[in-house]
């Protein structure tokens, strides 16, 4: 008996943890879809409209990008690292009022490059981030 009961309570354990990590999975889901359509506007073809990106950006985000500004935005990328040979997902950070989707890229002129999605309790980009990532030069040889 206490067996069963040791093994009914392990396993109502186990299915609550579960539970509880699956809000986390549906809105990393979402905010990796919105991340990699965003991309997608770095790797070539086909470059997702204005319009398919716009719904995935907050209000203030939209208005801030505009349609100009995402073309710029594609150029600028395209002139300071390149050609984006491929992108693979970094992690996942949840913070109380946003979360934060980090992903490692590689382009044609830039080996590393982060690339950081900042995304709002409704998944909503709100910011996002490219950083070319370069070792320290000056580190002690040991």
């Amino acid at each position: 008996m206490k067996k069963l009961l040791v093994l009914l309570t392990m396993l109502f354990t186990l299915a609550s943890a579960t539970v509880c990590f699956a809000s986390d999975g549906s809105d990393l889901n979402k905010q990796q879809k919105a991340a990699t359509t965003f991309i997608d506007a770095f790797d070539g073809e086909p470059v997702p409209a204005y319009t398919a990106v716009s719904p995935l950006l907050s209000a203030k985000l939209n208005e801030t990008l505009g349609e100009k500004g995402y073309d710029a935005l594609q150029k600028a990328v395209k002139e300071k690292f390149g050609n984006l040979k491929e992108a693979k997902f970094f992690t996942f950070q949840r913070f109380d009022q946003a979360d934060r989707v980090i992903y490692l890229a590689s382009f044609s002129k830039e080996k590393s490059v982060v690339m950081i999605f900042q995304f709002d309790k409704q998944n909503k980009l709100t910011d996002f981030a490219f950083n070319a990532n370069k070792p320290a030069e000056n580190q002690e040889k040991k």
